[in-house]
C-alpha cells in the first residue's frame, strides 16, 4: 500500500476543524443516548402482520404492503413535515471501522453530527458505507442503525449503499474496496476482459445476495463511463473503451443485482457517471480542481451516452452524474450537477429517465466546479433547478429548507424528488422488513461456492499478451518444478508451483510482477487541506514505468528468460517491457495464485484487452480524449489476447 504523506500545515488545519467539531459530536451522542421512543408495534390485520411505524394504533396506507409503492409513497409524503421530506434528499457516508483516516476526514470536513443525529435530528435515511467491517460487524451495525431510525416520528427505514467491496486487495483504485469476508472478483475492467456477460451477471447475483445478507440495498456501481482517455486514473472502474460492450455488460450487471423487477430481493444499481466521465482533459480526474474539465475534441459526446441509454431502457432507478464540466457542450460551462441542459433537457426529457438523480459525493461543499463563486445556498438552488433529487456526501438540509421558506424553491418541487426516493424504498420492501438475520450472515457471505465463482472469473480475466518461442516451443506455460527467481510474487504461494531460487543467474526463469503505474500525484489545483490530501490518492498522467523499474527489467532480461506480469487496471506504456520479456501477461486485480495457474498451465488464458495499449506517451498526448482507441501504432490492440496452443 502506498504511503500517503500530508503537508504539515494541512494537518494543522484538519485537526483545528476536528477540535471545533468534536464538542458538538459528543453532545449529540449524549442526547441520542437519553432519547426514548417506542419501537413500532406489530398489528394483526386479517391474519397478516403489519408494522405500526407511526405508532398510532392503526395501519396506514404507507404501512400496508397491499397498496402499490406509488400509493404508499403518496400517503407517506402527505404525512411528512417539510423537514422530514428534505432529509430524504441527502446521502452522506457512515464510517464503520474506517480507521483514523476515515474519522479524521469526516470530522475535518465540518460534519460533526453522529449518524444517530443525522437520522433523528436531520431526518436523513440514506447512507453510504465507508470503512472495513467484517460481514457480521456490518450486519449488526446496520441493524442497530435501523433500530435508531424506528425511533423517528414516521420510522422511515434506512437505505444503505456501497461502492464496490468485492475487489481483490490492491485490485482496484479510488472508490473500489476490498472487504474481508466477501467473495473476491476481478475489477470491472477485468470483467470486460472476460468478454462474458453471463460471468458479469453471475457476479452481480452473488454480490447482490451478499449485500442483502448484511443490509446493503444500493450498489453505487457500475461505472458505465468509457475508457477513451488512457491517462484517466479511473479507467480501472469501467468496462473498457467500447460503447456497445459496455452497454451489454451494464445491462447484465443491472439484471444480476436488481432482478427482473424491483422487490425485497433486489439491490438497486446507481449507474454512473452520466453523461460519461471518460473524456477528461489531459486525463486528470475531476475529484480535483485540476481535472474539472471534460473535453470532446473528437466531437464524440453521443458515443459516451450509449451505455446510459441502455441502462435507462433497462429499468434504471437511480443515476449519478460526474463532477466534470462538459466544456462547450451546453449553454453554460458548469459541472454536470448544476447543468440543466444535461440533467433536465438531455437526461429527463430526451432520454426519458424518470428515476432519482443522485449527485456524486460532495458537489456542494467541495467539488463545485464552474459555480465556485456561488454561495452554498445558491449552489443548492442551481442544482435543484438543474434537476438534482439527492445529494451524495452532503448532510446540511437547512439550506434547502431556507430556499423553500424564502419561496425560492417550491414544496411541490421537493415533493417531486422525495416521492421518487420513497418509491424506491417501498419497492425494496424496506418499510416491511428493514432488518437482516445476523445469525445467517456466515452462511450467506463469502461461502465456498461464491469464492470459487470469483476465482474462476479472475482466471477468465487474465490476458496473455506475448508468448515467445524458446527452442521451437512457447515459453508459456512453464513446467512445474522449474527453477524460478521471483520479484513481486508471494513466495509462500509460488513454492507450490516451482523451485524458488535466490539468485536470478541460477534460475531457469525470472518472474516479475508490476503493480499499476503510479509515478506521482495529480496536482490538486486548489489549496485546501482535504483536496491536498485527496490528491495523494490520484496518480499523475504519466503512463511510463519509472527508470528504476525499467533498469531492473533490463537487468533481469540480460540475466535470464523473463516472464512479466503487469497490472493494467490503468493502461501502461509496455514498449520497452515487451521487447525485454519472453512472456507478457496482463491482469486486472487478481490473486497471485490465479496468475500462477495461468503461468504454469492449470488454466488456458482466454481474456481479451478492453482497450488499446499505447506505444508511447508521445502517441497518448496526441490522442483525442473522447475517441476510443485512437493512439497511433498501439503495441497491442483492443481485443488482443492469446491462448495456449492445444497439445
Amino acid at each position: 500500500m502506498r504511503k500517503i504523506r500530508v503537508n504539515f500545515f494541512d494537518l494543522i488545519k484538519i485537526f483545528s476543524n476536528i477540535i471545533l467539531n468534536l464538542p458538538l459530536f459528543i453532545i449529540e451522542k449524549i442526547k441520542i443516548f437519553f432519547l426514548s421512543a417506542k419501537a413500532p408495534k406489530i398489528i394483526l390485520k386479517e391474519g397478516s402482520k403489519y408494522r405500526d411505524l407511526n405508532r398510532n394504533g392503526k395501519i396506514d396506507i404507507y404501512e400496508d404492503n397491499n397498496f402499490s409503492a406509488e400509493q404508499r409513497a403518496a400517503d407517506l409524503l402527505s404525512k411528512m413535515s417539510l423537514e422530514e421530506k428534505v432529509g430524504q434528499m441527502f446521502h452522506p457516508p457512515i464510517s464503520l471501522k474506517g480507521g483514523a483516516i476515515s474519522e479524521i476526514m469526516n470530522l475535518a470536513s465540518g460534519k460533526g453530527d453522529s449518524t444517530e443525529s443525522l437520522i433523528l435530528n436531520k431526518h436523513i435515511s440514506h447512507f453510504n458505507l465507508y470503512g472495513s467491517p467484517s460481514p457480521l460487524e456490518l450486519s449488526k451495525k446496520l441493524n442497530y442503525l435501523q433500530r435508531v431510525s424506528e425511533k423517528s416520528r414516521l420510522a422511515i427505514p434506512l437505505t444503505i449503499s456501497s461502492d464496490p467491496i468485492h475487489e481483490v486487495p490492491r485490485g482496484g483504485g479510488i472508490a473500489a474496496f476490498s472487504l474481508k469476508g466477501f467473495s473476491k472478483w476481478p475489477s470491472q475492467l477485468g470483467f470486460a476482459a472476460t468478454r462474458d456477460s453471463q460471468t458479469i451477471k453471475e457476479f452481480a447475483e452473488i454480490a447482490g445476495k451478499e449485500y442483502l445478507a448484511v443490509g446493503i440495498r444500493t450498489a453505487l456501481h457500475p461505472m458505465s463511463d468509457l475508457a477513451t482517455e488512457p491517462r484517466w486514473a479511473r479507467n480501472f472502474g469501467t468496462f473498457g473503451s467500447n460503447a456497445n460492450l459496455s452497454s451489454e455488460f451494464t445491462k447484465a450487471y443491472m439484471d444480476g443485482f436488481q432482478g427482473k423487477r424491483i422487490d425485497k430481493k433486489s439491490v438497486l444499481t446507481m449507474v454512473k457517471h452520466f453523461p460519461g466521465g471518460g473524456p477528461q482533459e489531459d486525463g486528470l480526474d475531476p475529484h480535483l480542481y485540476s481535472g474539472r474539465n471534460q473535453i470532446y475534441p473528437g466531437d464524440n459526446f453521443n458515443y459516451h451516452l450509449k451505455p446510459f441509454e441502455e441502462a435507462i431502457n433497462n429499468g434504471l432507478k437511480v443515476i449519478m452524474p460526474y463532477y466534470g464540466i462538459p466544456i462547450d457542450q451546453t449553454s453554460e460551462n458548469v459541472a454536470m450537477a448544476y447543468n440543466k441542459d444535461i440533467l433536465t433537457d438531455l437526461l429527463r426529457e430526451k432520454l426519458g429517465f424518470n428515476g432519482v438523480i443522485c449527485t456524486d459525493w460532495g458537489i456542494i461543499s467541495g467539488r463545485h466546479w464552474g459555480v465556485d463563486n456561488l454561495s452554498i445556498k445558491e449552489r443548492y438552488k442551481k442544482s435543484i433547478d438543474a434537476g438534482v433529487d439527492q445529494y451524495g456526501g452532503e448532510s446540511s438540509p437547512k439550506y434547502i429548507l431556507d430556499l423553500v421558506k424564502d419561496n425560492e424553491i417550491t414544496e411541490e418541487r421537493i415533493n417531486f424528488s422525495v416521492k421518487k426516493i420513497l418509491i424506491n424504498k417501498f419497492e425494496l420492501g424496506l418499510f416491511d422488513e428493514p432488518f437482516v438475520d445476523e445469525q445467517s450472515v456466515i452462511k450467506k457471505v463469502g461461502i465456498e461456492p461464491y469464492i470459487n465463482k470469483g476465482i474462476l472469473a479472475q482466471k477468465k480475466s487474465v490476458v496473455l499478451l506475448k508468448n515467445d518461442k524458446n527452442d521451437n516451443k512457447n515459453v508459456l506455460p512453464l513446467s512445474k518444478g522449474v527453477k524460478v527467481f521471483s520479484d513481486g510474487f508471494d513466495k509462500s504461494i509460488l513454492k507450490n508451483y516451482c523451485e524458488i531460487i535466490d539468485n536470478p543467474k541460477d534460475s531457469d526463469f525470472i518472474l516479475l510482477q508490476l503493480r499499476t503505474v503510479f509515478n506521482g500525484n495529480q496536482p490538486s489545483g486548489i489549496d485546501r487541506p482535504i483536496d491536498n490530501f485527496l490528491s495523494k490518492m490520484f496518480p499523475n498522467n504519466d503512463l511510463n514505468y519509472d527508470d528504476e523499474i525499467l533498469s531492473k527489467i533490463k537487468k533481469y532480461s540480460s540475466t535470464n528468460k523473463l516472464i512479466t506480469v503487469v497490472d493494467l487496471n490503468r493502461p501502461a506504456i509496455l514498449t520497452e517491457i515487451e521487447k525485454l520479456s519472453h512472456g507478457l501477461i496482463a491482469v486486472f486485480g487478481v490473486f497471485d495464485e490465479v496468475v500462477l495457474e495461468i503461468i504454469f498451465g492449470d488454466f488456458n488464458p482466454i481474456g481479451k484487452l478492453p482497450f488499446d495499449i499505447p506505444s508511447s506517451m508521445k502517441e497518448v498526448n496526441k490522442q483525442l480524449s473522447d475517441v476510443p482507441d485512437d493512439t497511433r501504432n498501439p503495441i497491442f490492440k483492443y481485443g488482443h489476447g492469446l491462448s495456449y496452443s492445444k497439445k
